[in-house]
């Protein structure tokens, strides 16, 4: 078994405690160990570096790399995309910059030791689920069902410091999501912003934003978005009912961690996975995923609409022009 310090930080102690609930869920089914940061303190978040001179800013989330890196793990995996930013970018900072090393040390009253791996959750599970194993386990519980992987903003940027995947085209969790069976088709929306932390000052911007995401989503007849980060799922699911009332529109679309897929794919409770506290609730994805027949039903209904579509644009094209001549 593989073992890690875990830093929840302070959504998934409080707002998103589902996600909390599913990724521990999961990591015990699948073999591997968390031990939560003893002592942790708030990453800073959005408004820790507008204080004292932006040193807040550095001095929280280095904090946590120095009890991390004090520890016999493996490394420190921090499941909110809006912490692992802040995170990895504190040691960066740490590793590349004397001026600050010195002032952290100043303020923990030793040496700063940053010297641990700094994980996302996607990272972490890409590393030790084996997809060929996670689709066996899976028995093709997703078949029939359109998933969308939204990465958000935080995980991928800036890649000179994030250092993990494609910013634009992201693809762990595309991987995982077809080895539960779904139909994960390119989402080209997956590494825009939600509207991240401004929901609050300009709330108006977020809405806009999350719009887009949900309007393509829904246009490409996409059945959920799996995400995970706590904030963008907020903001795509929580917000929700705000964005219909201010745009007059009617979206239902759920938005799923990506620790609850995983655990549902492989056989998990969804009471276990706090599916109940989603704003919109994944009905028609939890009748398949609990039934076989429902699958089956929904796949056939599936391949006759696209029988039919295949027809109709068939039938659309205008006749060949005969060799030579014109068409009749």
């Amino acid at each position: 078994m593989s073992n890690y310090a875990y830093y929840p930080g302070c959504s998934l102690t409080s707002t998103a405690l589902e996600y909390d609930t599913s990724f521990r869920r999961i990591a015990g089914a699948l073999g591997i160990g968390l031990d939560e940061l003893k002592d942790w303190n708030c990453c800073g978040a959005s408004p820790a570096p507008h204080h004292g001179g932006g040193d807040l800013g550095k001095l929280l989330p280095a904090r946590n790399v120095h009890i991390a890196a004090g520890t016999p793990h493996e490394g420190v995996v921090a499941p909110c995309a809006g912490c692992y930013n802040k995170l990895k970018t504190s040691q960066y900072e740490l590793i590349h910059s004397q001026e600050t090393r010195e002032m952290i040390s100043r303020a923990l009253h030793e040496d700063v030791n940053y010297e641990t791996e700094v994980l996302n959750l996607v990272e972490l599970l890409e590393r030790e689920i084996n997809l060929g194993d996670l689709r066996e386990r899976s028995e093709g519980r997703f078949e029939g069902t359109v998933l969308a992987p939204y990465y958000g903003c935080m995980l991928t940027r800036p890649p000179e410091i994030m250092k993990y995947d494609n910013p634009n085209d992201p693809t762990g969790m595309d991987e995982m999501l077809r080895a539960t069976g779904a139909e994960v088709p390119f989402f080209p929306f997956k590494s825009e912003c939600c509207g991240s932390y401004v929901g609050v000052s300009r709330k108006e911007i977020v809405l806009t934003a999350s719009r887009r995401i949900i309007d393509v989503a829904v246009g490409m007849g996409i059945e959920a978005l799996v995400t995970a980060c706590p904030l963008c799922q907020q903001n795509l699911d929580l917000r929700q009912h705000q964005i219909n009332r201010h745009f007059g529109t009617d979206y239902k679309l759920p938005v799923l961690y990506l620790t609850q897929v995983i655990g549902l794919a492989i056989g998990i409770g969804p009471e276990e996975l706090g599916i109940k506290a989603l704003a919109v609730q994944p009905d028609g994805i939890m009748k398949k995923v609990s039934d076989p027949e429902a699958r089956r039903a929904a796949a056939e209904a599936k391949a006759a609409k696209a029988g039919k579509a295949g027809k109709k644009k068939k039938k659309a094209q205008p006749p060949e022009t005969p060799e030579g001549g014109e068409a009749p």
